[in-house]
C-alpha cells in the first residue's frame, strides 16, 4: 500500500518545468521556484527499481534536473574484465558499476614505450547528440570527463606510485598529469561545439578525513592542470562541475580562486553542511547531501524524507544547492528509500 501511494504521488508531482532555469539559479545563488534534484541509479539499481516498478522511468520519469553523458568508453577482453580507451584493464568481479585495475600499464616513471589515446571523436559526438537531444529540452546539460587526472594517473601507474612520483620524480609526474589534460582539452573542444551547459570533471581526491595527497602537493600537481581546464571550459561560457569523494575542505578557497561553480559530493557524514553553506555557499552550489553511506541504505523511508527535507531547508538560501544522493545509488539501498528520496524532493 505504501509503495502504490508513493507511486501514485510521483506521478501526479511529474509536471512539466524548465528545470535549467532552477539549475542556473542555484548556481548563480538566486532564490528558484524549486530546489533542483538528480537522482543517479547504478545499473543494478536500475534493473532492479525497472523490474519492480515497471510503470515508472527512473531514468526519464522522475523529473531530475540534469542530463548528463559520460566520456568513459570499455571493451570486454574476457570474463568479468573490460578494457578502457587508455588501454587499462579491469576486473569487474565484484559489485558495482567501476572495477579494480588488473594490471598497471606504466611500471617505471616514464611514458616510454606508451602512447596516449586520441579522443574518440565519433563515440563522442554520439553521446553530445543524445546529451542534446530533444528529450532533454529543458534540463541542464552536462559531459562528463570521468578519471579526469589524478584518478587517470593512478590507474595507468597505481596509486601508491603515483603518490611517490610526487615526491621522487615530479618531473615524470607532470609529464603525465600534462598528457592526460591535453587529452580531456581535445575531448572538451568537440563537445564545447553542442550546446551543453556544462563540464563535470570527476576526480577523486578525499578520504573520509582530509586529501589522499595533502593541500601541498594538491597545489603543487593538481591545481595547475585544474585551471587548465576549468579556464578551457570558462572561455565558452560553460559552467564547471568538480566531483571529489571524501573531505576536500581544505581546498574549497583554491577551488573558488579557479572558478569552480558546482562541487560534488557533497557528503553529511564529512561535512558540517550548516558551516560550509555560511563559509562557501556564496561561491559554490553544494550537489548532493543525502547520504548513500548512512540514510539512503540503513534508515527508514520516514526517515530519508525527513534529513532529504531538513537538508534542503538549510541549503536551500540563495541557492547554492542541487539536491541528491551523494553518489550513484548502490545495491544496499532499499526500493522503499529511493521512493522516498524521489516523493521528498518532488513535493517541495
Amino acid at each position: 500500500m505504501e509503495r502504490n501511494l508513493a507511486i501514485k504521488d510521483l506521478k501526479t508531482g511529474l509536471k512539466a518545468s524548465n528545470k535549467k532555469e532552477d539549475v542556473i539559479n542555484a548556481i548563480r545563488h538566486r532564490e528558484t521556484r524549486k530546489i533542483p534534484y538528480q537522482l543517479d541509479l547504478t545499473h543494478d539499481v536500475l534493473k532492479r527499481l525497472t523490474a519492480e516498478i515497471p510503470s515508472i522511468d527512473f531514468e526519464k520519469g522522475i523529473g531530475s534536473c540534469l542530463a548528463l553523458e559520460r566520456n568513459e568508453s570499455f571493451q570486454a577482453v574476457g570474463e568479468d574484465k573490460e578494457r578502457d580507451m587508455f588501454g587499462v584493464v579491469w576486473r569487474k568481479d565484484q559489485t558495482g558499476d567501476f572495477g579494480v585495475v588488473d594490471t598497471i600499464i606504466l611500471t617505471e616513471p616514464t611514458l616510454k614505450g606508451y602512447t596516449f589515446p586520441e579522443p574518440d571523436e565519433a563515440l563522442i559526438r554520439e553521446k553530445c547528440e543524445r546529451l542534446t537531444s530533444v528529450e532533454n529540452l529543458g534540463l541542464f546539460k552536462m559531459y562528463i570527463i570521468g578519471f579526469s587526472l589524478f584518478e587517470r594517473a593512478w590507474s595507468l601507474r597505481g596509486m601508491e606510485n603515483v603518490l611517490t612520483d610526487f615526491i621522487l620524480d615530479p618531473t615524470f609526474a607532470n609529464e603525465l598529469l600534462e598528457n592526460i589534460t591535453q587529452y580531456n582539452l581535445k575531448v572538451m573542444d568537440i563537445v564545447m561545439e553542442y550546446p551543453v551547459d556544462g563540464i563535470f570533471f570527476g576526480d577523486d581526491w578525499g578520504q573520509q578525513k582530509g586529501l589522499i595527497m595533502g593541500p601541498a602537493l594538491w597545489r603543487k600537481f593538481i591545481k595547475p592542470y585544474l585551471l587548465k581546464m576549468y579556464s578551457h571550459a570558462k572561455k565558452k561560457g560553460l559552467y564547471v562541475c568538480q566531483h571529489s569523494c571524501g573531505d576536500v575542505e581544505e581546498v574549497f578557497s583554491d577551488l573558488i580562486d579557479i572558478g569552480l561553480d558546482i562541487y560534488n559530493t557533497f557528503q553529511p557524514e564529512i561535512y558540517d553542511i550548516s558551516k560550509v553553506k555560511k563559509e562557501y555557499g556564496k561561491h559554490l552550489t553544494f550537489y548532493g547531501g543525502i547520504s548513500t553511506q548512512h540514510i539512503l541504505p540503513h534508515g527508514t523511508a520516514e526517515q530519508v524524507k525527513e534529513v532529504t527535507k531538513k537538508t534542503m531547508e538549510i541549503m536551500h538560501e540563495n541557492g547554492g544547492f542541487i539536491v541528491a544522493p551523494t553518489h550513484a545509488i548502490p545495491t544496499d539501498v532499499p526500493t522503499e528509500n529511493i521512493l522516498a528520496f524521489i516523493e521528498a524532493v518532488q513535493n517541495q
